[in-house]
């Protein structure tokens, strides 16, 4: 069975490793599900867009977490 790669700073292009080290400094670690988006930098870049669009919105961040864990 082939598994999907999860992408190092190690093993990273330029490209992946500039997001990479732009999420480490944000949120201090890159969560795996991030690094697993980091095989295809342009679906990072499009999840990331609408990560910061939903931050954008007027709800408090208990009601976010709900959310974000539904």
């Amino acid at each position: 069975m082939s598994r999907i790669n999860v992408i190092e700073k190690h093993t990273a292009s330029p490209e992946q490793l500039e997001l990479l080290n732009a999420i480490e400094g944000q949120l201090g670690m890159v969560p795996n599900f991030l690094k697993v988006f980091a095989n295809s930098p342009v679906a990072l870049r499009a999840f990331l867009g609408l990560h910061g669009v939903s931050n954008a919105g007027q709800l408090d961040p208990l009601n976010r977490g709900r959310i974000a864990l539904a």
